[in-house]
C-alpha cells in the first residue's frame, strides 16, 4: 500500500465497527479513572489503590488489543479485531517487555559511551569546582564557570556532544526496530519473534527504510494534528471533554497502531 491508502484506510478504520470502538473508548475510560476522580476531590486510600490495580490492569488490556489492531492491520482485516481480555491482557505484558528491552539496549550502550568519552567524570570535576567557587564567595553563574578548568569544561563539551549524537542516532535506530519487533510480535504472538533482529532487518528492508521513516512521519503529524482539534473540542463546555478524551484519544490510538500495521503488511 502506498501512503495514502494507508492514511485513508487508518482515518475510516476505528469506526469500521461501532459497537467495539465504543467498548475500546470504556477502556480508555476506565483506564482514566485513577486519574480523573481525584481531581474531582474523591481521594481515599482504598479508592486509589482500587483506581490503581484498574488502570494497571485496563492498560495492559489497551496495550494488547493495540497488538490485535497492528496484527489486523498486516493480514488485511477490514474491521476492529475481537475482544479476548485475558489474551489481550498477557500480550499486553509481552509488548511492555519488548518495549523496555528496546528501551534498555540504546540506554547501556549510551551510558558506556558517556563513561567512555569522560562525560560523568568532567561533569563531576565541574561540580566539585563549583561548589569550591561558590564557597569561595562566587554570586553569580560567570564566576562560577570561569572557576571551572577549561580543561575540564571542553572534556565535557566534547564528550556530550558525542554522546548526544550517538544516542540520537541509537534512538531512531531501535525505534525502528522496536516498531518492526512489535509487528513481528503480533503476527506471530511470539514475544522471542520480536527480538530476532536478523529477521526485523529484513522486514524493513522488504518494506523499505525511507517509506517506513516517511510514513511513521506523517501518520505522527495527523496523530498530533487530531491532537490539537481534540484540544479544541475539549474547549466546549460539559461536554468537550470528555469528546476529546474519551472518543478522541481512542479515535488516534486505533488510527496509529492501524497505520503501523498497515505499513508493514508488505513484509508478509
Amino acid at each position: 500500500m502506498n501512503l495514502r491508502e494507508i492514511i485513508m484506510d487508518a482515518i475510516k478504520y476505528p469506526l469500521s465497527d461501532t459497537r467495539k470502538f465504543l467498548i475500546f473508548c470504556v477502556l480508555i475510560i476506565l483506564m482514566s479513572l485513577s486519574t480523573i476522580l481525584p481531581s474531582y476531590g474523591l481521594k481515599n486510600d482504598t479508592l486509589t489503590l482500587i483506581l490503581s490495580l484498574v488502570t494497571l490492569i485496563v492498560s495492559f488490556i489497551v496495550l494488547g488489543y493495540s497488538v490485535d489492531v497492528i496484527k489486523g492491520g498486516v493480514e488485511g482485516d477490514e474491521i476492529l479485531p475481537d475482544f479476548d481480555y485475558v489474551k489481550q491482557f498477557v500480550n499486553g505484558i509481552k509488548a511492555l517487555i519488548l518495549d523496555i528491552i528496546y528501551f534498555i539496549i540504546p540506554a547501556v550502550i549510551i551510558i558506556i559511551v558517556a563513561s567512555a568519552s569522560g562525560l560523568f567524570t568532567s561533569f563531576t570535576e565541574i561540580v566539585y569546582a563549583s561548589i569550591d567557587a561558590i564557597s569561595n564567595g562566587a554570586s553569580d553563574f560567570t564566576m562560577i564557570m570561569a572557576a571551572v578548568p577549561q580543561s575540564t569544561m571542553a572534556t565535557f563539551t566534547n564528550a556530550l556532544t558525542v554522546t548526544l549524537i550517538i544516542g540520537i542516532i541509537l534512538f531512531i535506530i531501535f525505534s525502528l526496530m522496536a516498531f518492526t519487533g512489535l509487528v513481528r510480535f503480533a503476527k506471530s504472538g511470539s514475544g522471542i519473534e520480536g527480538l530476532r533482529f536478523k529477521q526485523i532487518l529484513k522486514d524493513m528492508s522488504k518494506v523499505g527504510f525511507v517509506k517506513i521513516i516517511v510514513t511513521l512521519i506523517v501518520i505522527y503529524i495527523i496523530a498530533f494534528a487530531l491532537a490539537v482539534v481534540i484540544g479544541l473540542i475539549g474547549l466546549i463546555p460539559y461536554i468537550g471533554v470528555f469528546i476529546g478524551m474519551f472518543i478522541g484519544i481512542p479515535f488516534i490510538m486505533l488510527f496509529l497502531y492501524r497505520a503501523i500495521g498497515l505499513l508493514y503488511a508488505d513484509a508478509y
